[in-house]
This record gives C-alpha cells, structure tokens and sequence, in this order.
C-alpha cells in the first residue's frame, strides 16, 4: 500500500522499528498498544460511516494485512522506477498480542527513510555520488572499513552520530 507513505500510520509502524531491532527484528504488541494503533488505522483509513460494516475480527484482518503491506518505493532523481522497500515480513496475532516481524534493513538506509531524504539529497549533502551512498546503504556494508572521512560526512549528511549508523 505505497499510499501509507509519510502518513501517520507509517510513521508509527516505522517509529516500532527501532525497539524490534534490539529483539532479532521482531516486536510484541500487547492489548493496549494494539488499540492504539487499530485506533489510528480506523481514523486513517475506514470512513466513520462505513464502521458500523465490519466487527473487530475483520477490522484485525485489515490491520494486519496493512502492517505486512506496507512498503515505500525509494525514488531516485535518476528517473528510475526505484526500489521497493518492504518495512514488515510477518503480521501475527494470536488473540491477543501482535508479533511483528519487521524486514532488516541497514541503518545508513533506514535513518535516510526516516528523514524522508532520497540518496540524491544525502550525497549532495556528503559532496560523494549517489553509488557511494547506496554503496554505504548495502546489508554487506561494513562502515568500520571505511575511510573515517566518509562516514563522518554520511553521518552528518544523516543528522546522527557516526556510531549510530555503526550498530
């Protein structure tokens, strides 16, 4: 659903990110942390009108199904047709917690997605060419290899600490 690009529930999707990261990538959500995110899914994305149609059991189908769709295509200014970058692997539910299996993806990648930055924009900050860039957002990256110069302007180019993008 390429239409959750920078709206609110991708954000929240992409904000959990971060705490299953230090879980192998998965993230257990309880009662209460599923009624906040159905919640926002159903003022996002179900007209008011149109509640009364579905019972919870359908609205947890399509929340779920959201949260596994969920993706961005990673444009570049080169007029290519970009990547798909898929955020989540697996949706579960078990009655009552969620388990989300989230895709691993470098940290250079997913602190430029967080900033909504394309890699265009990062390598004109860095003064280094977009390959570099993508070089830098490769899973088989590893940055403590690289020059010292470069990472430090990747880092700040990414608006964090060079350790940061080390993890």
């Amino acid at each position: 659903m390429s239409g959750f690009d920078k709206d609110a529930f991708w954000s929240k999707i992409l904000s959990l990110y971060n705490e299953a990261k230090g879980n192998n990538y998965i993230l257990k959500l309880d009662e209460d942390q599923i009624r906040e995110l159905k919640a926002l899914y159903i003022d996002l994305y179900i007209p008011m009108e149109n509640l009364g149609y579905y019972d919870d059991e359908a609205i947890m189908k399509k929340l779920m199904t959201a949260i596994a769709s969920m993706y961005k295509v990673d444009k570049d200014t080169m007029g290519n047709s970009g990547e798909i970058v898929q955020l989540v692997n697996t949706v579960n539910y078990d009655g009552r917690n969620m388990y989300i299996r989230f895709a691993k993806i470098s940290p250079v990648k997913m602190r430029r997605l967080e900033l909504g930055k394309s890699r265009q924009q990062i390598a004109e900050r860095m003064g280094y060419s977009v390959s570099a860039v993508r070089n830098c957002e490769a899973s088989f990256c590893d940055l403590t290899r690289q020059p010292e110069k470069l990472v430090r302007k990747l880092a700040r180019a990414l608006e964090c600490e060079p350790e940061t993008l080390m993890q």
